[in-house]
């Protein structure tokens, strides 16, 4: 994401993708910036200790980017299908694997090389059915 990634320390976040106060989410050992369409995730022990970051999310589901992808990547056209998205996934030999235990709205995809999840949408409640509604970095297989 423009070269961003989860060692990148909030203020890093800030500079390259924008923001302000409204998209931080504060806690005393948990930070959570949301910056539109990408999400960037921290924590740490005590309130007197760095921020260490855990993850990163790409919400696909909101496809309003920050200024800075939009501006890198040009317009997004609308939704990502998974089967468009595990088309790409195949033909570069990176394949998903479907994860047991969601509920029937939700369907959730491994690729185990980047431990990236993948959560499409499976019943109508979360959106349309066959639509990618988050990517997850790194996340570690449940099975």
């Amino acid at each position: 994401m423009l070269g961003a990634d989860r060692t990148w320390s909030p203020e890093r976040a800030v500079a390259l993708f924008g923001g302000d106060e409204s998209g931080e989410n504060r806690h005393r050992h948990q930070l959570w910036y949301d910056f539109g369409l990408v999400e960037f995730f921290w924590d740490r022990a005590r309130g007197d200790q760095p921020w260490s970051g855990t993850h990163f999310s790409v919400q696909a589901r909101r496809l309003a980017p920050a200024p800075a992808l939009a501006e890198r990547y040009g317009p997004f056209d609308g939704a990502v299908t998974f089967a468009a998205l595990a088309a790409e996934l195949d033909r570069r030999s990176a394949g998903l694997v479907e994860e047991p235990g969601h509920d029937d709205n939700i369907r959730e995809y491994w690729q185990a090389a980047s431990a990236t999840s993948v959560l499409v949408v499976a019943g109508g409640y979360h959106g349309r059915p066959g639509d990618v509604y988050r990517v997850t970095s790194p996340v570690y297989s449940r099975s």
